[in-house]
This record gives structure tokens, sequence and C-alpha cells, in this order.
């Protein structure tokens, strides 16, 4: 060690030895930067930087020799060789470059091998150097300095190669540079120690100092500007790599790029963040299993499903084809992975947190499949439900419509119906097993679905009968509705398509029969929709085919019994049915949707009719409730009246007690726009309904009449006929005091007439006085009627 450090001391310049230096830490720089690159980037790029890494390493390496070997003092005249420095510098640049690939391809043995050989070919540039320095005198080797230099530089720099293949961090870039740059001016000393040389005296022979000193720093210059081109290389690289590392890290994926070795070459900083990595455990040139391990170990993965998604990599990065899937994680998170397989066996993935996504997606699937006001399922749903059961398994369907609830909606408002449904879905939900399915189809219609057991859907129904019985508490108000339930059983054989009908024909009944009841569907129903549909269908074409009639039950003034008008009244002749009454298609109509047109029809020809009578007979004529919906009655009475000339006290409208009272607030503004056409109102049936003192005022109709029921009871037995004329009396004497005028209907015997008219009525019908008749027959009553009054 003390001769190594006496040929520094002692045969070398000390400022060109500085200079050497300076190179040797400059190019030992430059090499482990581009080196590095060169090792973590992917062919051809790669092989261009392993050709700078060759270049500048060669040069640094035989430009440091070479200026130190200037600095060398043999005390002799000394010369060079040309080619054998030429060759030297070969050697560096060709040696370094196989070293460089070897230690790149991955694996400790590699590094040390590749080292190794870079080391190697220091040595061979040495001393190929140096057989090339010419001195006079005789030159001796030491073979132990010798031998010592080739060991020396050799384990150096493959510890060198073995520090820098390390994973990246700064303290192992510095490590690697001391130990190449150690291992440059190792061999270099030790091996001008082992340089011996024994002067010899020549006559002539002489060295410039002086020029030898110009030749260093020119080398020196030059060397300087190759590694400030490889400098510059890599910091031209740098930049447009913190360029590409600045647009990474305001990725909203995580990216990291995987060798075909199966390492990390690139990563950005998003991939920490979205798998609550610390910085030693994601870095360049770590495993990927050891990075997959890392986030299993973050995420509480036991060995075996690290495993299986080491595995799953695998086989991504085989196929030809992009992987896309999304991993759930034990904390709720959802994390969309994508891997793309390149076609050097590279590989690039991609992390995306689509939490919120996902999280917004079945928000926005729930408001989808989720009725918004009740929170049950909806129809689409339902219907997506009740197709999958299909065919599959047997399940109880229980359609259920509520009783009433239009009534809500008029008398109080949406808002108010709207919090009743509310309270609607709640009950129902509390009457409900957790197998059992809720549904909200829309308006107040509902369905459940259940599997089937034993009487369980007849139980379950008449529970929801009885649970919606119970008024509701809606803001201030007490509101008592009811529901119908139409109950289908589906067995798993049964088509799903049908499921849906069935409760529906079930529900149909349930409402006909009378509301707040349950009924099953039975055979012979879809038969009976048939034949109804048939039915509504005919009733639909029946005006335009000129099916309907009108007949007229003539009206007569008590006592006197002179005729003072007609009730008109439709037929319909249909032409395999025969004569049907109007009992029967009237609430198909209804139902159907005919009414308005048939109710339309039956006003244009009673008015036509009654024009052509003398101004004193009126024409009563009967409508439906559902026509009253609509304003454009109004507007076709007005046209009628003006049409055919008639006075509007020639016109008198009836309406049922019950229509009127349950359909009150849309009911009082229409009738308040018959009053302002000067036509009169007739309350029908009264007695049979609310019978109200009140509904009178409220409505202030001009006449009551009064149900056949009553009248019937007339002439009876004497406790029949008591009660009978005790109920009419009161009529009469309460329609007296609030100037209505009162018609009995049905009358039908001449006890029946006599009582009535004792009894103060002032207007009578019934088949005693005269039975319905066409118009013809009628124009010939008022034909006789009014003979016989100008006889009188």
């Amino acid at each position: 060690m003390m001769m190594i450090l006496s040929c520094i001391a002692k045969g070398h310049n000390p400022w060109l030895i500085a200079l050497a230096a300076l190179v040797c830490v400059a190019g030992s720089w430059a090499t482990v930067r581009l080196f590095k690159r060169a090792a973590n980037t992917r062919w051809p790029e790669t092989g261009a930087w392993f050709v700078l890494t060759a270049l500048i390493t060669g040069a640094s390496i035989w430009c440091t020799h070479f200026i130190a070997i200037l600095g060398y003092d043999p005390g002799t005249p000394v010369g060079f060789d040309p080619v054998l420095t030429i060759v030297s510098l070969l050697v560096a640049m060709v040696g370094a470059g196989i070293g460089f690939v070897i230690a790149s391809a991955g694996g400790r043995t590699a590094s040390l091998i590749g080292g190794a050989v870079v080391g190697l070919s220091i040595v061979v540039m040495h001393y190929t150097g140096m057989m090339g320095y010419r001195v006079e005198g005789i030159v001796s080797w030491d073979l132990s300095y010798l031998s010592a230099s080739i060991v020396v530089s050799c384990s150096l720099t493959a510890a060198s190669l073995l520090v820098i293949r390390r994973p990246h961090s700064a303290r192992h870039t510095h490590l690697g540079t001391a130990l190449l740059v150690t291992a440059i001016v190792a061999l270099h000393f030790t091996g001008m120690t082992a340089f011996r040389v024994e002067p010899m005296a020549v006559e002539g022979a002489f060295s410039n100092p002086a020029a030898l000193r110009a030749l260093a720093l020119a080398v020196a210059a030059v060397a300087l500007v190759i590694i400030g081109a490889g400098f510059a290389s890599g910091m031209i690289d740098d930049r447009s790599r913190a360029d590409a590392a600045e647009a990474m890290s305001n990725m909203s994926n995580g990216l990291v790029a995987v060798s075909a070795a199966g390492r990390i070459t690139l990563f950005n900083e998003r991939v920490g963040d979205i798998f609550k990595l610390a910085p030693h455990q994601i870095q360049t040139e770590m495993p990927l299993a050891t990075f997959i391990a890392n986030i299993g170990e973050r995420s509480g993965w036991d060995r075996d499903r690290t495993d299986r998604v080491v595995k799953n990599h695998a086989l991504w990065f085989a196929k030809p084809e992009t992987t896309r899937l999304e991993q759930e994680f034990d904390d709720g998170r959802f994390i969309s992975v994508v891997c793309r397989p390149l076609p050097s066996g590279n590989a690039v993935l991609t992390y995306e947190d689509v939490t919120e996504a996902r999280a917004s997606q079945r928000k926005i699937t729930h408001m989808a499949y989720h009725d918004a006001l009740t929170g049950l399922a909806n129809r689409r749903l339902f219907t997506d439900t009740i197709e999958e059961a299909g065919g599959t398994r047997a399940f109880d369907l229980l359609m259920i419509d509520l009783d009433g609830f239009k009534a809500v909606n008029d008398k109080f408002g949406h808002s108010s119906g709207d919090h009743l449904l509310v309270q609607v879905a709640t009950r129902l939900r509390t009457t409900l097993s957790s197998e059992d399915l809720a549904f909200r189809l829309g308006g107040d219609e509902f369905a459940v679905l259940l599997p089937i057991a034993p009487h369980r859907a007849d139980d379950l129904a008449n529970r929801i009968v009885e649970a919606l019985a119970v008024p509701f508490v809606v803001g201030v108000n007490i509101v008592r509705i009811g529901c119908s339930v139409g109950v289908a059983s589906i067995l798993a054989t049964d088509d799903a398509s049908t499921v849906q009908r069935r409760a529906d024909l079930a529900l149909y009944k349930a409402k006909n029969d009378g509301r707040g009841r349950v009924e099953f569907y039975r055979d012979g129903m879809f038969e009976e929709a048939a034949e109804r549909q048939s039915f509504q269908d005919d009733l639909a074409l029946a005006v335009e085919r000129g099916q309907l009639e009108l007949h007229y039950q003539p009206l007569y003034a008590l006592p006197d019994r002179h005729l003072s008008g007609f009730e008109a009244l439709v037929r319909w002749r249909h032409p395999t049915r025969g004569m049907i009454s109007p009992a029967l298609f009237i609430p198909a109509a209804e139902v159907s949707g005919a009414i308005d047109r048939i109710g339309a029809w039956v006003l244009d020809e009673a008015l036509r009719e009654a024009a052509a009578w003398p101004k004193d007979l009126y024409v009563s004529v009967n409508v439906s409730a559902v026509q009253l919906r609509s304003p454009a009655i109004l507007t076709h009475l007005h046209r009628a009246i003006v049409e055919y000339g008639l006075s509007p006290r020639q016109v008198e409208i009836e309406l049922t007690e019950t229509a009127m009272v349950d359909n009150g607030g849309q009911i009082a503004a229409m009738l308040t726009g018959f009053r302002a056409l000067g036509i009169r109102l007739a309350m029908d049936d009264f007695g049979t309904g609310y019978s109200s003192l009140a509904h009178l005022r409220e409505f202030k109709v001009d006449r009551i009449k009064i149900d056949r029921s009553f009248v019937s009871g007339v002439g009876q037995s004497a406790d029949e006929e008591a009660g009978a004329a005790a109920v009419v009396r009161a009529i009469i004497g309460m329609a007296r005091e609030l100037a209505i005028e009162t018609t009995a209907e049905g009358i039908e015997t001449a006890e029946q007439l006599g009582r009535i008219e004792t009894l103060g009525c002032g207007t009578g019908q019934g088949y005693l006085l005269g039975r319905p008749m066409d118009a013809a027959s009628a124009r010939m009553l008022i034909k006789t009627h009014v003979s016989l009054r100008a006889f009188l």
C-alpha cells in the first residue's frame, strides 16, 4: 500500500492527477446514469442507450488513464505507439458495452458477471495502453501488483454494478459511482506501481514535458466534451421523462409498466395513493410479485389470495388481448384493473378507483328499478322479476288497487295523495315477510310476490285489506280508503307472461263485486274477460253503426195528470244480442271510455227531438259522472240548445245522488256551469244514498226524484206502507221547504198513484202512467195530449 502511495506522490504530476481524477469522477457519474437509463428502457431505445453508455464509459476511462500516464514521470524520455493507444480506447468501449449488456439482464449473478467484464475491459485497456507506452529504458513488472490490480478492478466494478442494479435510490447511485471511480483509480495506480523502468542513456533521445502537459489538457478537454455530451443527452432525456412524469403524476389513474422479466420499470404516484402504499412498497426494478404482495399486506389478503392474484397477472401478460376487470376490496372500494400486454413481452397496468362511480351507478340502478316516492320496487323491476321467475319456480301474485284514492286526490290535492301513498307503502311493508317482494306499479296500483305456501296468499291478502282499511292521518285530515286484491297462483310450469293478466282479472272481479275484498283467479275468467272485451268492442262502434236508440218515458204533473215532459232513456239494439238494457252497457261504457261518445250522442239526439215538442214540455237526460270530468259537455249542451232553438228551461240533467257526493269537488264546478246556461238539475234515485240536507243545499238542485224502492212500498202491507209513506212524506216535505220540485219514480198501481198524490208529490213517472216509447210514439202521445187539452 505504501508503494502505491509513494508512486502517486513521487511519480506523478499532482495537477495532471487532479485533472485525471476530475475526468474519472465526471465520467463515472455519467456512466452510472446512462447505464441505469439503458437498463430501464425497451428495445430499440435500450440499444441506443447502451451504445452511448459504452462510448462515454470507454472514453472517460481511457482519458483518465491517458491523462494520468501523461502525468507520470518515469525518469526517462517517453513516447506512444498510436496503434496500441487507439486499440486500448476501442477495448475500453467494446468491453464496457458488453459488460453493461450482461449486467442489465437482471439478477444478482448477471450484475456480478457484467461488472467483472467491465472491470476486465478496464484492465485490458490499461495494459494495452501501457504496451504502447514507449520509454528509453528497460521495463519490468511486479506480478504481485499486476495481479492485485486485476483483482481489484474486476471486484470493485462488479460490486459497483451490483449496487447500481439494486432498487432505485440516491444512496445506491452514489455508492455505485464511488465504487466505479475507486475501481478505475485503484487499477491505474496499482498497475503503475507494478511498472518498473531502468533508464538507458540514449544519445539524442528526449521528450518535451510542456508538450505532454498540453496534450493532457487537450485530452481532458475532449474527455469533458464527450462526458458533457453524455450528460446533455441524459438531461434531455430526463427533461422528457420529467414531462412524462408530470403528466403521469396528474393522471387520475394509477399506472405501472412491467418488463418482460416481471420487474416494475415505471409507475406514478397515483398507484401508491390508490393502494395506500408507502414509498418503499413500490419502486422501479421491484418484482411485480413483491408489489402485489405489498398490496395484499395492506389489504389484509391471505397468502393463497395473493398467490392467485400473482398467477392471474401472469395469465394476463400471456394473452394477446387487453384484460379488464374490477376488484372489490374488503374496505368496500372497487378498483378497476386494465392489463395491456405489449408485443415486446412488457405490459402496462392501469388502476382506477371506481368506488364513487359504482356507488353512483348503484344509485342510478336503484332509481331505475324503484319508485322515487315510496321506495318500493317499480313496474320495471316487477316485470323483470316475474320474467326471471316464470318457468323456474312457483309463486303467488297479489295485485292491489286502492279504493277511494282518487277522491282523496280530488279533495285534498296531489301532495296529500302522495303522503297517503307513502303511508300505504309503509303499512304494506309491515304485513310482509323477508321473502315477500312489494312493488308499486304506478298510481294507486301495488303488487306483492310471495313463495307459494298453503293459505299464505289468502292470509296475507286479507291482512293487507285490513291494514289499509284503518284510517290514515294525512296532514290535519283523517282519510279512509281501502283496497281490493286479486290473487293468482303461478306454478313453475306456467308462462310468466300470463301472471299479471290472471291477477288483474281477479282484481277486476274484486272491484266489481263491491271492493274492499279479495278474489282469487279461477278458470273461466279469461273467457269472461274475452267476452267482456268483445262486448266493449261492439259498444265502442254502436254509435257509428246506428245501433243506439232513445226511448221516452212520459212525466205527468200531479194531481191533474197532464203531460209535463219526457225522460230520455237510451237503448242498444245489438244485431245478435237483441235489445240491451242501459243497466248492462252504461257501466261497461264508463270503464272502456265509450261513455263520452255515447253521452254526446244521447244529449244531441234528445235535444234535437225535444225541439219539435211544445215549449211547455221538457226533456230529462241522465248524465254519467264520468262525462262530467270534461268541460266539453258544457260546450256540447250550449251548442245543441242554440242549434235546435230550445229554451234552456226545456232541458233537465239528471245525476244520481251517489255520483254527486263521491265526485263532489269536480261535480260542484260543473253544476255551476249548467246553472249558468239556465239548465235545470235533478238528483236521481234520492233516498238510496247519503240523503243529506247539506247535499241539497250544496248542489242547489231543482228537482228530487224519489227512488222507486220507496214508491213501490206505498200501497203494500200496513207496516210497509206506513214506513214507505213516512219516507216519501219526509222527502216531499223537505223539498217543499227548500223550494225543490219532486218526482216519484216507478208508479205501477193506482193505489201508489193515489197515495203519492195525497202526499203532495208534484210529478209522477211509471208504467201506470206510461211506458218508455220510441220517438214517433212520443210525438203521437204529445199530439193526443194537446188535442185533448184543446177539447177540454
